[in-house]
Formats: structure tokens, C-alpha cells, sequence
């Protein structure tokens, strides 16, 4: 009899499995062919987004094309001219639904044939705000909203395919609960700089409609603020300099547009400094003149794609120069009184000091002239005052 933790480990690998499988059908876009008589049997492939059909001696194909609906609601055409056997389109944003059409000769008799490749599924179970986004010059990551008719056991795979259809990957990291409602991505080593982003969903209550949509790797890609940047002054100027910001995709130094901010520290409301453009440049430098004394400033570097309005975050602020120049005279100002006030202090507990030691060994008092009880008698008058008196008595 198994162990309950074996019994776990079962049931986990079971449902991983089944997970694996629903993902697998989720990902399936199956073939579309024409219902009825069909002269040239026409058949979709949306995975590819190519069309086949019965190639022989007696059919000749002029034409075919692809209409679609765009984003903002107009209508795009694809037309392929002379083509054998096949035609192999662009990639198509199949979720808003294709019409396709085959131009032909057969047996030089003039055939028209056409499909419609639809959505399937219940309408507003398809997942919505499809975006994808490059970050860190290393990973992507996609997020979507869960339909608004989705069934509560709706769960969402995504599939990267290149333009010519070629499965890159799936998602390997799902994000939010077991519906998932993002994906991240950290090799990117497989990305071409066109993929066409799919996402479609599996549900036991009924077909989830696809979502897809095709990026422009390079245009999506979010930049890094620049870095390294430091500053290096003299007594009349200064100069900040900084390196490049890390991207997945390459880029020039033709590709880059700066702006440079130095404001002021402990400035007052209002009073910003304007912020610097810098054009392309080879070199990452600015320089401005900044005679000494110089206030504290603080400088922050943002990088821009000059052809996009693409701009990155602003970098740490690098601190130069000195600080505010009320803050030394307050620094002084301490400085002095805390000085009296410990002297003055010193000074009182000397004087206690003393007077505590006085009143422990208190003076000794000298002997006094008993004849004239004056202190300050001359020795020499009192000798001559002796001897008078005692010639008297004689």
C-alpha cells in the first residue's frame, strides 16, 4: 500500500501531465478547409498561415489573398501573385477573423474559391490586453486580462511562433493563480526580432477563443537608465560622463538620445534647473561651467530611442560638490558656544574645587608682636627699642 507521500507525488505528476496535455491542445490551431464542393480543395493552415491546394497540370492558380481586419478596425489585404501550390502569408492576426480567396484556371475554365477562417469559441472568453514587454536587457515578460465570458476553469497557454510560423517556445513560467494571466520569459536566445505571440485557453465547458497578436521585438524592449556615471570637476567646470544602458537588442550609439539633470540640493520650491538634451554621441559626456565655491548638486542621467518616444527611467542621483554654505557658520556657531559653556563649566568646578580644599586645611596663623600686636614690625626698631629700655632701667 503506497505511503501518503507517494500518494501525493502521484497525484502532482498526474496533474502536471494533464496540465502538459491541455497546453498542448490549447496550442493546436487546426487546419481550416472549405465545407461542400470544393474544385480545388483549398485548405488553411493558421499556424503557418498558408493555404494549399490541388496542384496539377490543369490548375493554374493566378492569385491568392488574405484580407483581415486590423487593430483599428480597418481592413488589410494580402495578395500573393503567381504562386505554386501554396501561398505562405505574412503573419495574420487570425483572432479577428481571415478571409481567404484562390484565384484559378481549371481547365481553363475561371474558378473562384474562398474561405473564412472564424474565431471559435464563445465570444468573450478569448483572453484580452494581450501586451509584451522587454526588460532588464535580459528577460520578457507578457501579461493578459481573463476574458470577461470565460468559464471559472478557463486556464491560458502562450506559444511564441517566427513569422514564418516555425514554433519558438512556449511559456515556461506562468504567472497568477492556475488561469494564468502572464507569462516571463528569461532565454531569449530564440527571439527573432518579428514573433507572432499567441494565446488561446482550454475550458470543459466550452472552445476559449485565441488571442494573438505580432511585435516588433526591438521596439518593445523597455531601456535601462545609463550607468557608470560619475562627475569630475575642476575650479572652473565639471564634467559628467556615463556608459551606454544594457539591451537585449542591438544598439548603437546612433541610437541613443540623453537628458542630463542637475538640480541643486536643498533647493526652494520652483527654482529647478532646466534639463539638458544630448544628441548621439560617441562619447557619453557633458561638461558646464561650475566655478568654486561650489553648492551641492545632484546629477541624474535618462537614456532615450531616438526613433521612437521611448525613454528609460532616470538613474541614481551622483552627488558633486559642497554642501549648502549656510550649514558651515552653524556648524561654527555650535562649535563656540559648546566650547564656553564646557570652560565655563570647567572653571566653576575649579573654583569649588578650591574652595572645598581651603575649607579642609585651613592657614596656619603666624606669631604676633605681643609689644605692639602689629604684623608687620621691623626687627631692626624693636632691637634698638630693647636696648633703650634697658639703658633706662640701668
Amino acid at each position: 500500500m503506497p505511503t501518503p507521500r507517494a500518494a501525493s507525488l502521484c497525484r502532482a505528476l498526474l496533474c502536471a501531465a494533464l496540465l502538459q496535455a491541455s497546453g498542448s491542445r490549447a496550442q493546436e490551431l487546426p487546419a481550416l478547409t472549405r465545407g461542400g464542393a470544393s474544385v480545388l480543395n483549398v485548405t488553411f493552415d493558421p499556424g503557418t498561415w498558408t493555404l494549399t491546394w490541388s496542384c496539377g497540370e490543369h490548375v493554374t492558380v493566378k492569385s491568392c489573398t488574405a484580407t483581415f481586419t486590423k487593430s483599428n478596425g480597418r481592413l488589410g489585404r494580402l495578395k500573393i501573385l503567381d504562386p505554386v501550390c501554396h501561398c505562405q502569408f505574412k503573419p495574420l492576426a487570425l483572432h479577428l477573423g481571415v478571409t481567404l480567396e484562390v484565384n484559378a484556371t481549371v481547365n481553363h475554365t475561371p474558378v473562384l474559391e474562398k474561405l473564412r477562417y472564424v474565431n471559435r469559441g464563445a465570444e468573450g472568453s478569448a483572453a484580452q490586453n494581450l501586451t509584451c514587454f522587454i526588460h532588464d536587457a535580459r528577460a520578457m515578460t507578457c501579461t493578459w486580462g481573463v476574458g470577461p465570458a470565460a468559464p471559472r476553469d478557463t486556464q491560458y497557454f502562450l506559444h511564441i511562433r517566427n513569422t514564418t510560423g516555425h514554433m519558438l517556445m512556449a511559456c515556461p513560467a506562468y504567472l497568477g493563480d492556475h488561469v494564468h494571466t502572464g507569462c516571463r520569459l528569461e532565454d531569449l536566445t530564440l527571439l527573432t526580432q518579428h514573433v507572432h505571440v499567441t494565446v488561446t485557453g482550454s475550458s470543459r465547458t466550452c472552445d476559449i477563443m485565441l488571442y494573438d497578436i505580432t511585435l516588433n521585438t526591438k521596439l518593445i524592449e523597455r531601456l535601462s537608465p545609463p550607468w557608470n556615471i560619475s562627475v569630475a570637476c575642476n575650479s572652473s567646470h565639471c564634467v559628467v560622463t556615463w556608459s551606454q544602458p544594457r539591451t537585449w537588442s542591438h544598439m548603437s550609439f546612433l541610437d541613443f538620445r540623453y537628458e542630463v539633470d542637475i538640480q541643486r540640493q536643498n533647493a526652494d520650491p520652483g527654482s529647478a534647473n532646466p534639463k539638458v538634451c544630448i544628441s548621439s554621441e560617441a562619447e557619453n559626456r557633458y561638461e558646464f561651467p561650475s566655478p568654486v565655491p561650489r553648492p551641492g548638486h545632484v546629477v541624474s542621467v535618462r537614456a532615450g530611442d531616438v526613433r521612437s518616444a521611448r525613454w528609460s527611467a532616470w538613474s541614481p542621483g551622483v552627488a558633486f560638490g559642497s554642501e549648502d554654505p549656510g550649514v558651515p557658520t552653524l556648524h561654527v556657531y555650535l562649535t563656540v558656544v559648546t566650547v564656553t559653556l564646557l570652560c565655563g563649566l570647567g572653571l566653576g568646578l575649579a573654583c569649588k574645587r578650591f574652595i572645598r580644599i581651603q575649607e579642609l586645611f585651613p592657614q596656619i596663623p603666624e606669631i604676633k608682636d605681643k609689644i605692639t600686636d602689629d604684623d608687620r614690625v621691623n626687627p631692626e626698631t624693636l632691637r634698638k627699642d630693647l636696648l633703650l629700655q634697658t639703658e633706662e632701667a640701668d
